[in-house]
C-alpha cells in the first residue's frame, strides 16, 4: 500500500471519528485509549497511563506499539511480571525491539527474563532468506507494485506507479512496453490480475502525485481498467463516480465467472464490476473496512477474503455479503498484510504493515472461519525496499520485493534519486 495512502487513511480515521463510533469499534477505541496513554505518559502520570494502555491492549491485543507502551507502562509502575509477560507476547508475535535502548525498562535490566527476551527481539529480526531473484528492472524510478503473470506467453506485467505504465517482462527479464504513460483516463497502475480465459489484464489504478503528470483535479479518483492481452490496448474504463469522498482501489481478483472485484483502501468498501457490465457498482460497505488491500477468493468462490492494514483479515460472503472478521489464534499477527493469495486452502501474505517485512502463510480451519497458525515463510531480506504485491504461479509466489516507495515524495519528487536501486522481483517456493 502506498505509505502516503496510510497516513491519509490514519488521519481522517482519528479526526473524524465520533465517539460514539470509537465505543463500538475496538479498532478505533483502541486508538482513542492509546492517545490517551500518550498523553498520559507525556504528563507523567504512570498510573493513568496504564490503565489506557491496558485498555489499547485489551481491545487490539495484537498492534506492536500497543504492547510496546503497555509493557513501558507495567515496567514504569513496578509490575516487573506484567511487563515481562507483555514484552513476550510482542516477541511471539515476531516483532522486534532493542529493550536496551527504552529508558522506560531500565527497572528491568539485570534480570535473566530480560536478557532472554533481548536475545529473542534481535533474532526476530535476523533476515530470512529463502527465495531466489526472479528479474529486476532497468529502470530504477518506475515505483512498482502490482504485477501479473500472462501464462499464454509465460511474461510477467510489472505496473510502474511513478511512471504510469504497464511493463511485460520476457524470459531473461527483458522488459517491453504494455502499456505507455500517459494513456488517457488512465492513472498510476496499482494492483492487478490476469484473466487468461477471456485474455484480459485487470487493473485497479488511483490518481496518485507520486505519478508523473499528476493533475491534482483528480486527486482521489480511482477505477478498474481492462487491458487487451495481445495488444496492450484500453478496452474498458470503469472509473467510481465522483461522489464527494476519496478512494484508492488498491487491488482486485477476478471469480471464474469473469466478475472482477477491488478493494478501496481510502472508503468502506469493496467494488464490483460484473461481467459483461459498463460501470463499476459498490458490492459491499460495511465499517469493518478501515483499509482494504489486498483479497484473495476460496476455492469455491463462496467467500472472498480481505486483508485490512488496521483491522487484520476479514471475509464476506459473496452469496450474503456479510462482513465479518475472520478470526485468529493468539499468537497470530494478522495486521499490516498488503498482498494476500489463496495456496491450498491456505492465505499467503505479504506484510509490510509491520516491522521486519515478511511473508506468512495463514493456515486456516477446514471451514475457512479462523486462522489456525501462522508461518512465517521469509523475513528482512536484505534488499528488501518495501515488497508490496504478488502472483502465485504454480508453486512459487514472485512479488515485488523493493517497490521503495519510500523514495517518492507527495509532490512528485524522489528522494536522492541516485540512491534508487532496480526494481527486484523474488520467486519464492510455497
Amino acid at each position: 500500500m502506498p505509505p502516503y495512502i496510510a497516513v491519509i487513511v490514519l488521519t481522517l480515521l482519528l479526526g473524524m471519528t465520533t465517539a460514539a463510533q470509537a465505543q463500538s469499534d475496538p479498532v478505533l477505541a483502541s486508538r482513542a485509549a492509546y492517545q490517551e496513554a500518550v498523553r498520559a505518559y507525556e504528563a507523567h502520570d504512570i498510573p493513568t497511563f496504564l490503565r489506557h494502555a491496558r485498555e489499547a491492549e485489551r481491545l487490539r491485543p495484537t498492534h506492536g506499539g500497543v504492547l510496546s507502551a503497555l509493557a513501558s507502562a507495567y515496567a514504569l509502575a513496578g509490575d516487573t511480571a506484567g511487563a515481562f509477560s507483555t514484552l513476550r507476547r510482542y516477541a511471539a508475535l515476531g516483532y522486534t525491539a532493542d529493550l536496551n535502548a527504552d529508558a522506560d525498562l531500565a527497572s528491568l535490566r539485570g534480570r535473566p527474563a530480560f536478557d532472554s527476551l533481548g536475545q529473542a527481539l534481535r533474532a526476530n529480526a535476523a533476515p530470512l532468506v529463502r527465495s531466489h531473484p526472479a528479474f529486476t528492472l532497468a529502470e530504477r524510478d518506475l515505483l512498482t507494485e502490482g504485477i501479473a503473470y500472462d501464462p499464454s506467453t509465460r511474461t510477467f506485467l510489472v505496473g510502474s506507479v511513478h511512471r504510469g505504465k504497464i511493463l511485460r517482462v520476457h524470459a531473461g527479464g527483458r522488459a517491453t512496453t504494455f502499456a505507455p504513460a500517459g494513456l488517457p483516463g488512465f492513472w498510476a497502475p496499482l494492483g492487478m490480475r490476469v484473466d487468461p480465459a477471456r485474455r484480459a489484464l485487470w487493473v485497479a489504478a488511483s490518481a496518485l502525485p507520486q505519478t508523473v503528470g499528476f493533475d491534482s483535479a483528480d486527486a482521489g479518483r480511482s477505477g478498474v481498467f481492462r487491458f487487451d492481452l495481445a495488444t496492450g490496448a484500453l478496452t474498458g474504463r470503469y472509473p467510481i463516480p465522483v461522489d464527494g469522498q476519496p478512494h484508492a482501489l488498491g487491488d482486485v481478483i477476478i471469480a471464474g465467472n469473469g466478475d472482477v472485484y477491488a478493494t478501496d483502501s481510502r472508503a468502506p468498501a469493496v467494488y464490483r464490476v460484473r461481467a459483461g457490465a459498463d460501470s463499476i457498482e459498490r458490492f459491499v460497505t460495511s465499517p469493518l473496512f478501515l483499509s482494504a488491500q489486498g483479497l484473495a477468493l476460496d476455492a469455491a468462490e463462496r467467500t472472498l477474503y480481505v486483508a485490512d492494514y488496521s483491522r487484520g483479515l476479514l471475509r464476506v460472503d459473496l452469496a450474503s455479503r456479510e462482513v465479518r472478521e475472520l478470526e485468529a489464534a493468539d499468537d497470530v499477527l494478522a495486521l499490516g498484510i498488503d498482498g494476500l493469495y489463496m495456496v491450498d486452502g491456505s492465505l499467503i501474505g505479504i506484510q509490510n504493515g509491520v516491522e521486519p517485512h515478511r511473508v506468512v502463510r495463514l493456515h486456516l480451519d477446514a471451514g475457512g472461519n479462523r486462522v489456525q497458525r501462522a508461518e512465517l515463510l521469509e523475513r528482512a531480506r536484505p534488499d528488501y525496499a518495501e515488497p508490496t504485491l504478488g502472483v502465485v504461479v504454480g508453486r512459487d509466489l514472485y512479488y515485488v520485493a523493493a517497490s521503495q516507495w519510500e523514495k517518492f515524495r507527495d509532490d512528485g519528487t524522489i528522494d536522492a534519486p541516485e540512491t534508487l536501486r532496480p526494481p527486484l522481483v523474488l520467486r519464492l517456493r510455497l
